[in-house]
């Protein structure tokens, strides 16, 4: 019978192909590949803070957030940073420089506690040759992301505070959709990174739409109590322009 460890290892092992099975990148694989990448995957905790890899590190893994949070940011000649994006979990991220090889484009820096998988290039690289829907799948990925960083542009560069704010607090709580609720996981200086403006501008805002009810302000992120009224903000403001 196999003793107390080797069962431990063979239910993380069961686990991280179940992760990996039900993944929206990874899903359409066949078994055997879905054990080949098991076997190659390495299990990363990270606290809150830490930074997970810094712009012009060498791209040789990709990451997969199994729980928490990590910004995405590019820093400032003056010190201060710019969030391009916020990714959670299920997310990937890392793809870009593991994809051709050049060095990273922003620092990633957790959120919150987080727990990742990190496989190396070495090893996927093999699988998006041989798999053309993951290839496909990464084209769709890093569209959507395009798409978000010029939606992001547009928004600093012709909206004011008000839609700014609106329209990166819907599209950080996951777009449209009929939720009474949305929680999203980011702190207001960060959620001022991502639109343009200080942590003081952003929070006069928010308190704004608190006191409507709209918004409820919490220690570790923001709820959305209706949907409806940012949404007419950010499309009035979008229709002004």
């Amino acid at each position: 019978m196999p003793g107390p460890n080797e069962t431990v290892l063979r239910q993380r092992e069961a686990e991280k192909r179940g992760v990996l099975q039900s993944h929206y990148l990874f899903g359409k694989l066949a078994p055997n590949h879905i054990d080949r990448l098991a076997s190659c995957t390495v299990e990363k905790s990270v606290r809150q803070g830490a930074i997970i890899f810094t712009k012009d590190d060498p791209g040789s893994s990709l990451f997969v957030i199994r729980e928490g949070t990590a910004k995405m940011t590019v820093p400032s000649a003056d010190g201060h940073e710019v969030v391009v994006n916020l990714v959670t979990e299920g997310d990937i991220f890392g793809e870009i420089a593991l994809l051709d090889g050049r060095p990273r484009t922003t620092d990633a820096v957790a959120i919150s506690n987080s727990e990742m998988f990190v496989i190396e290039r070495r090893d996927f690289l093999p699988l998006v040759r041989e798999e053309p829907e993951i290839a496909l799948t990464l084209i769709e990925i890093l569209c959507e992301r395009l798409r978000q960083t010029t939606q992001q542009v547009e928004s600093v560069m012709f909206l004011h505070l008000p839609g700014r704010l609106a329209k990166a607090l819907l599209r950080l709580s996951g777009g449209g959709g009929v939720a009474r609720e949305r929680k999203v996981a980011v702190t207001q200086k960060d959620l001022g990174n991502i639109i343009g403006m200080s942590r003081e501008s952003t929070n006069r805002q928010l308190r704004l739409w608190a006191e409507n009810k709209w918004v409820r302000l919490e220690r570790r992120g923001i709820t959305i109590l209706s949907v409806e009224a940012l949404e007419r903000i950010a499309e009035s403001d979008s229709e002004g322009h």
